[in-house]
This record gives structure tokens, sequence and C-alpha cells, in this order.
């Protein structure tokens, strides 16, 4: 059969028969078309693989422990039972509840060295417009790193004290 045949006969896609293939559960000979080769699978192997795909004899646990080789940590991945779903969105519970208690490290814009325009706004009580005028000017010392202008909270100290 031809890979739309085969992809007919198992009632999948034709992308699906290449995935199949490339994961080795069906093995494909070339075989001289008119213009180019054509894939053939056989159909033996095909029957075989639409019994495995209509009556999986593997069932899966409701939770997989895998083993990660960085670390030898555990990591839980529910499979699509309702059982395995519950315990892992409990776990997610626990997960998000225990970050919820851990302080997070904020900075206040009092503490940054580095200020963004609207930051330094805030500080300031000048407008954004203002202070980009006087870095227009070269009143005012900033460069633009990422997307935005950055001041050293000195030299806005400084330019403010010139005011």
């Amino acid at each position: 059969m031809n890979k739309q045949q085969a992809a007919d006969f198992l009632g999948v896609t034709p992308r699906a028969v290449e995935r199949y293939t490339a994961q080795g559960k069906l093995s494909v000979r070339y075989e001289k078309g008119k213009t180019r080769p054509v894939a053939v699978y056989s159909e033996e192997e095909l029957r075989a693989l639409k019994q495995e795909i209509e009556n999986p004899s593997v069932h899966r646990p409701a939770v997989e422990l895998l083993q990660t080789t960085s670390h030898n940590s555990q990591a839980l991945i529910p499979t699509n039972t309702e059982q395995g779903l519950a315990e892992f969105v409990g776990f997610l519970k626990g997960a998000v509840e225990s970050s919820q208690r851990m302080p997070m490290a904020t900075l206040s814009i009092a503490d940054k060295i580095m200020l963004t325009l609207p930051e330094a706004a805030l500080l300031t009580s000048l407008s954004r417009g203002h202070l980009r005028q006087a870095i227009e000017e070269k009143k005012l010392r900033a460069r633009i790193i990422g997307k935005g202008w950055r001041v050293k909270r000195e030299d806005l100290e400084a330019y403010v004290k010139k005011l």
C-alpha cells in the first residue's frame, strides 16, 4: 500500500503514518514511480499496527515517576486518567501554596541603582516628557538599555539638585 492507502486503512492522516515510520512502528520500502520513488508499506505490519491502535495491550499507570538524568529527583507526570489528573492538580495546589509562603525579593524604586523613565518620574514627581527632554538636551545622562531609557540614580539626583 502507498502512504495514502495506509493512512486510510489505519484511519489516520498521512503525516501520522510518517510518524509511525519515524518511531519504528512501520517499515517502508520505496518503489520506482512515474516521476519519483513511492513509499510502500507492508500490509502485515499495517494490520498489526491497526490492532495495536484499536486494542492497546499496555496500560499505563495513573502517575508515572521519571528519573531525570542531571539530578536524582523524580517528576510526576499524570496520564489521561481522572485519578492521575486529580493527583496532579493536588500536587500543583501544594506547590502554589508553598511558593506563596516564601517571601519574594523585591526592590523598591528608592533602592534601585538604575531607573526606567516611569520610575524616575515617580521618584522625582517630574513628568516623563520633562525627563526625556532633559536627556535629549544632554542635561540628564541616560542610555537606552533593552527597549527603554535607563537613568543612574546618582545622575538623576544631580539633575534634580540643579533645578
